[in-house]
């Protein structure tokens, strides 16, 4: 039975530079010499490596953290960078390229409009015009329709009463 300690984080992080740093030591010799189970080494690496190590003076902030303030300089910043300098960049204050890309479009959909676009005014006067001239030829088109069936109505009358329909013809 393996006897069970309790490292300070310091020696774990002293032991994952070590087993980073000498390229010729392999990380079962490493944990021999240390005297801790190479499994246990694995951990620290994974837990403690250069990419997972924040110390608590510049600990760095999540993605979803930045303010949009933020998160437009941040894209003022990267537009002109080459793909090197974005990488460090992106190293650097702890996000990914896609964190930039989402960014980018949540700027550009704050520049769309919602709902319908906003018509010209020119547009806006022609329906308008259009609106009033198709109200006039409904109007015009059922006067129209009423004449033609009062003069049918009385042309009929005139039939079957008898009478001169030219002359009550001029009088509508």
């Amino acid at each position: 039975m393996r006897e069970c300690r309790n490292y300070s984080t310091e020696f774990k992080k002293r032991a994952v530079e070590k087993s980073y740093s000498s390229s010729s030591t392999s990380v079962n010799r490493l944990s021999q010499e240390i005297g801790i189970p190479e499994s246990t080494l694995r951990d620290w690496r994974k837990k403690y490596s250069i990419g997972n190590i924040m110390t608590e003076s510049k600990k760095e902030k999540l993605s979803i953290d930045w303010t949009p303030e933020e998160k437009l300089q941040a894209l003022m910043q990267t537009a002109s960078m080459s793909e090197h300098e974005l990488g460090e960049y992106l190293r650097k204050n702890g996000l990914h390229s896609s964190d930039i890309k989402s960014w980018k479009v949540e700027c550009l959909g704050g520049f769309k409009q919602v709902g319908r676009p906003k018509l010209p005014e020119e547009v806006k006067v022609l329906r308008k015009e259009k609106k009033v001239l198709e109200r006039d030829l409904n109007r015009k088109n059922k006067a129209l329709a009423e004449m033609s069936a009062r003069i049918i109505f009385l042309k009929k009358s005139h039939l079957i009463f008898g009478g001169n329909e030219d002359d009550e013809l001029m009088s509508i």
